[in-house]
């Protein structure tokens, strides 16, 4: 934690010093004032990142958003279902289903997966099932291609693969705090 604010502290004098001979460098015109603007609104989103990213636990704006819609929506639905039930009217459990289901083929559409089943219990997730967008590429190869040659195709395909998944469920243990064991990838 202090190593981070030192490397914050010397960022920010770094980055004064460079607007510094920016601003000497430049010659008096009409153009200077602009210029000096916005070389300060560079150095004010210097000094607010680290910020942002402390306040986000190291997750993107987008994934952040995602999640306190998400929290949202689950506070909204629990709270009316308790309501429903007290009053004996339909819940809306069908409607925060769909509204979850819209929020990860969001973040789904980034990795080239879709949403094939979500199982809930109530308003907790039990599974989320994804799977390929395209899995069906796998047909279209080069018959002329030798062995060798496939062979690192599907050592590469089979690492790069790895990698996605692994992001991918990160990031949906991020936003919809979830378990791992949760989330099955075809």
């Amino acid at each position: 934690m202090i190593a981070s604010i030192k490397e914050w502290i010397i960022f920010i004098i770094v980055g004064a010093f460079i607007i510094n001979i920016v601003d000497m460098i430049l010659p008096d015109s009409k153009v200077k004032p602009y210029i000096n603007l916005v070389c300060n609104f560079i150095f004010v989103f210097m000094i607010i990142s680290p910020l942002v990213s402390v306040f986000s636990n190291n997750m993107s704006l987008e994934d952040t958003i995602l999640k306190k819609m998400n929290e949202y929506s689950k506070l909204y639905v629990d709270s009316y279902n308790d309501l429903a039930n007290k009053t004996n009217n339909e819940s809306l459990s069908k409607g925060y289903e769909d509204g979850l289901k819209a929020v990860l083929q969001l973040k789904l559409d980034e990795y080239g997966y879709e949403l094939d089943d979500l199982k809930m219990n109530g308003s907790e997730i039990e599974t989320i099932k994804i799977k390929e967008k395209n899995s069906n590429n796998d047909n279209k190869k080069d018959i002329q291609s030798n062995d060798t040659e496939k062979e690192e195709e599907v050592f590469k395909s089979s690492s790069e693969l790895n990698l996605k998944e692994g992001k991918i469920k990160e990031d949906l243990i991020k936003v919809l705090n979830i378990s791992i064991g949760d989330i099955e990838i075809d």
